[in-house]
């Protein structure tokens, strides 16, 4: 059922773990960001902010969201002024983490001026990542630690060395505005600073199928 801007606040408070939030800055993305919302479920919520420069939905996309399981809310902005979606955007996203501290947020756009929200909430905690459309969310979802847990056990590191590895990968695999071969080129340079090549090699062969 679609809700008004306005109808969110009313909201109780509600810290479910791994709640997810897509904020679709339609502005910048259009149909294309929403690709993926069929896939959703019903504890899933797509926030649409757009704008009377895009506020028009093709039929077909009309149909998919009809049709999903997910919560939609949408938000029409007043665009006096530059970025005025964008800040709107920004500022919705923390009054969301005010409410529910562990959710997953979502900021759907191509403007890579939000990866500076990303990664201010991530010094806090919060999982928040920036990507192209709705679809690419799953590669952060589908990283989980006990995944990595059990794939590290296979090379017998030291308890911190262990913990560095898998910051690594959970920070580079939140990186949507890059593409897998320059996550893949960014991991391999941060193992070899702090293993050195040969080790690395090591390392790398193990962890390369959580990287994709």
């Amino acid at each position: 059922m679609n809700r008004k801007g306005s109808d969110i606040v009313s909201d109780k408070k509600n810290d479910k773990k791994h709640k997810r939030y897509y904020l679709i800055d339609y502005e910048n993305v259009h149909k294309t960001g929403l690709h993926g919302i069929d896939e959703l479920n019903k504890s899933d919520n797509v926030i649409i902010f757009y704008s009377r420069n895009a506020d028009k939905l093709p039929f077909s996309l009309h149909s998919q969201i009809i049709e999903t399981k997910a919560k939609i809310t949408c938000f029409e902005v007043d665009t006096f002024g530059k970025n005025a979606l964008d800040f709107q955007l920004a500022s919705y996203i923390g009054y969301i983490i005010g409410k529910h501290s562990k959710c997953l947020c979502y900021i759907i756009s191509q403007d890579s001026g939000f990866e500076n929200v990303c990664n201010f909430w991530r010094k806090y905690g919060i999982k928040i990542c920036l990507t192209s459309d709705i679809s690419k969310s799953k590669k952060f979802d589908s990283l989980k630690k006990s995944e990595i847990k059990s794939v590290l056990s296979q090379l017998e590191l030291e308890k911190e060395d262990a913990e560095f590895v898998k910051d690594v990968l959970m920070k580079s695999m939140e990186r949507y505005d890059l593409p897998i071969p320059k996550i893949k080129c960014d991991i391999n340079q941060q193992l070899c600073k702090k293993f050195g090549s040969e080790q690395t090699k090591a390392i790398y062969s193990v962890i390369k199928p959580l990287i994709k």
